[in-house]
């Protein structure tokens, strides 16, 4: 019997056992059994992969160990990533943001996954590249051992990744905490109007109406009516910052906004939606969403 390749895993082996064996089954049809022997070690149970039966010269060795080492840097390098990273994501999130929940812990850690499943690929050809060259010149690879010493670079890719997510989930609370203190600001105040018409014609510029179309103004909305306002213009205020400040002051009982453009205002549209929860309703199209009004002369003064 000759001994080709040994896998040492922490864990059970059942999975990757059946994958080694269809894997085998050519070799098998060419006249070369390939014996699998479970061995343990430890807490470690290893796979061996051995040839038992045909005629087995140099040639041949090479050839079935090439065969062998292709199909287990193939097996393991998804295994690692269908199911050691969401490990490895888990290890990384406990070891460098403790001071998380369990709950923000595990938020963040669906994130990670979720955002990795957008370059699966690269991180397979990474780890599938790195078993290959390890295996070139070792008969024995302990899936750990590899982990923590030969994919130290795959590792920060992921840890990199988790603070990418890190960063977006606390802006997502911190959002939200500002969407709950705007919505303390509206149940508290007093409404002034009971109807206002926002439209919004552009990327930073807003009008708000009455009832009777004509222009609300007060001391939010002067910046806001300007023709040359821009959003991107230095040192500007945000334009949502400015429509919501205003609206608060307001603080009409019911929002109809006009859009020209949903997909370009989705956010504010949004925004505006979760703090005015309830008396939003977006306009399916009138002649406030395609004219501009902005030159109107008559005003409505708060």
């Amino acid at each position: 019997m000759v001994k080709l390749l040994s896998i040492g895993l922490n864990g059970t082996t059942g999975e990757i056992r059946e994958k080694l064996e269809c894997d085998c089954k050519t070799l098998t049809q060419e006249g070369f059994r390939v014996v699998i022997e479970e061995l343990d070690r430890g807490s470690y149970k290893f796979l061996g992969l051995n040839i038992s039966d045909g005629e087995l010269s140099f040639r041949n060795y090479e050839r079935i160990k090439n065969v062998l080492r292709t199909s287990v840097s193939q097996i393991l390098a998804n295994w690692i990533i269908s199911t050691e990273e969401k490990k490895l994501i888990n290890k990384i999130v406990t070891s460098n943001y403790c001071y998380f929940n369990q709950a923000e812990r595990a938020i963040v850690e669906s994130n990670a996954v979720r955002a990795l499943t957008s370059t699966p690929a690269d991180r397979y050809d990474l780890i599938l590249g790195r078993i290959l060259d390890y295996l070139d010149n070792h008969h024995e690879l302990v899936l750990d051992g590899f982990l923590n010493f030969r994919l130290k670079d795959y590792r920060l890719q992921l840890a990199e990744v988790i603070d990418k997510v890190v960063d977006d989930f606390m802006m997502d609370l911190e959002y939200k905490e500002f969407i709950r203190v705007l919505r303390y600001f509206v149940d508290v105040q007093e409404p002034r109007v009971e109807e206002a018409h926002v439209v919004i014609s552009g990327a930073g510029i807003f009008q708000i109406y009455d009832s009777h179309r004509k222009i609300i103004k007060n001391q939010h909305l002067d910046n806001t009516l300007l023709p040359n306002y821009s959003a991107d213009s230095p040192g500007s205020l945000n334009h949502e910052d400015l429509l919501i400040s205003a609206l608060i002051t307001i603080a009409p009982h019911n929002i109809m906004v006009h859009s020209t453009n949903r997909a370009r205002d989705e956010e504010v549209l949004e925004t505006v939606k979760s703090v005015f929860d309830g008396r939003v309703v977006l306009c399916d199209g009138c002649e406030l969403c395609v004219s501009d009004f902005a030159g109107s002369s008559t005003h409505t003064e708060l």
